[in-house]
C-alpha cells in the first residue's frame, strides 16, 4: 500500500512540474494535474491538503539534488578556490531557474499558494544557508577578509544570480559552458571595484 501511495505521489508531482513547465502555471489545475497523472481528481486530495501542499512537493524535488550538494558546500572551505567554489555553487543553482521560477512566481502570487504552510517544526535551510555558512567558513580560515558579512555576501552573490539569469530563457546544458558571465561575477565581487592606486 505505502509503495502504490508513493508511486501515485510521484505521478502527481511529474504531472505538476511537466503541466506548469508546458501550459504555465494559470492551466494547471488540480483537474489538469489528476488526468495528466492518470488518477481522479479526488485521489489528489487524498496524498495533498491542497493545491499549495502538492507545489511545495514539485518545488522540493526539483531542488532536492542542488540542496544535497549545498549542504556539503561549507566542508569545501579550504579547497580549491574560494573562486572556484562558488562559480561552482552558482552555475549549479543556476540550472534550476527554469524549473523553480514559475513555481516560484506563482507562490508569490496566487493567495492560496502565498498562505503560509502549516509545516510543524523549523524548515531545514535551502542552499543561501549553506552559502553563508560556507563563506563564514572560509572567513575563519582566512581566504575571505575579517569584515566581510557572510550572509550580506550571500545575499549579493545569489542578486548577481538572479540577474545574469535574464532573459528567462537563457539555459545551461553543461555546468559552465553556457554561463560564463557566473565567473565573471563572482570575481568582480571578490576582487572589487575600487580603482588601483596611483603612484
Amino acid at each position: 500500500m505505502a509503495a502504490r501511495g508513493d508511486a501515485t505521489r510521484d505521478k502527481l508531482i511529474d504531472a505538476t512540474i511537466r503541466l506548469v513547465r508546458d501550459i504555465g502555471y494559470a492551466q494547471t489545475t488540480t483537474r489538469a494535474i489528476a488526468q495528466a497523472a492518470g488518477v481522479a481528481e479526488g485521489t489528489l486530495y487524498r496524498h495533498y491538503p491542497d493545491k499549495a501542499g502538492l507545489f511545495a512537493a514539485a518545488i522540493t524535488r526539483q531542488t532536492a539534488p542542488i540542496t544535497a550538494w549545498a549542504r556539503d558546500l561549507p566542508a569545501r572551505a579550504g579547497s580549491a578556490t574560494v573562486a572556484d567554489n562558488l562559480i561552482d555553487c552558482l552555475t549549479r543553482l543556476a540550472t534550476l531557474r527554469a524549473d523553480i521560477v514559475p513555481f516560484e512566481l506563482a507562490m508569490l502570487t496566487d493567495p492560496e499558494l502565498a498562505r503560509p504552510a502549516d509545516t510543524a517544526g523549523t524548515p531545514e535551510p535551502g542552499p543561501p544557508e549553506f552559502l553563508t555558512r560556507y563563506l563564514h567558513a572560509e572567513q575563519q580560515i582566512g581566504r575571505i577578509r575579517a569584515d566581510v558579512d557572510p550572509a550580506k555576501t550571500a545575499v549579493v552573490l545569489l542578486a548577481t544570480l538572479f540577474g545574469l539569469a535574464v532573459p528567462p530563457r537563457r539555459t545551461t546544458d553543461a555546468l559552465g559552458d553556457s554561463w560564463p558571465d557566473i565567473a565573471d561575477a563572482v570575481h568582480l565581487i571578490l576582487d572589487g571595484v575600487g580603482a588601483p592606486a596611483r603612484n
